[in-house]
C-alpha cells in the first residue's frame, strides 16, 4: 500500500506540473480496490492532494462482471448511451472524451 500511495502521490505532484487545470479525479477499480488499507490510504491522498478519489463499493471490486456493471451504471447514469453496433473493445474509457482515441503500447494500439 506504502510504494503504490507513494507513486500516485508521485504521479499527481507530475501532473500538476505539467500546469493541467482543474481538480484531478483518480479511479481505484478491480479487486486491488477490495483493500480497505488502500481505500483508506486513497482517501487520505486525496484530502492532502485535494484529488477527487473514486472507488466502486468494495462488493463490486472482488468481480469483473460487477465492475463492467457498475461502470456501465455509472456511464448510463450521466448520460453517455450507446447503441446495439458500439463496436467492442477491450479497454473502453469511462472517460467520454477518450472513448474515441486507441492507446499505444509496444504491442500496438489496444482496441
Amino acid at each position: 500500500v506504502a510504494v503504490l500511495v507513494d507513486r500516485l502521490d508521485r504521479a499527481l505532484d507530475h501532473y500538476r506540473s505539467q500546469w493541467r487545470p482543474g481538480r484531478p479525479t483518480l479511479v481505484a477499480a478491480g479487486g486491488v480496490a477490495a483493500n480497505e488499507r488502500l481505500r483508506t490510504a486513497l482517501s487520505a491522498l486525496g484530502s492532502e492532494k485535494d484529488v477527487e478519489i473514486v472507488v466502486p463499493p468494495a462488493r463490486y471490486c472482488t468481480d469483473n462482471a460487477a465492475m463492467v456493471a457498475y461502470a456501465g451504471c455509472q456511464r448510463l447514469l450521466s448520460g453517455w448511451v450507446d447503441g446495439l453496433d458500439a463496436p467492442v473493445r477491450a479497454r473502453w474509457p469511462l472517460d467520454q472524451t477518450r472513448a474515441g482515441r486507441l492507446g499505444g503500447g509496444r504491442k500496438g494500439p489496444k482496441a
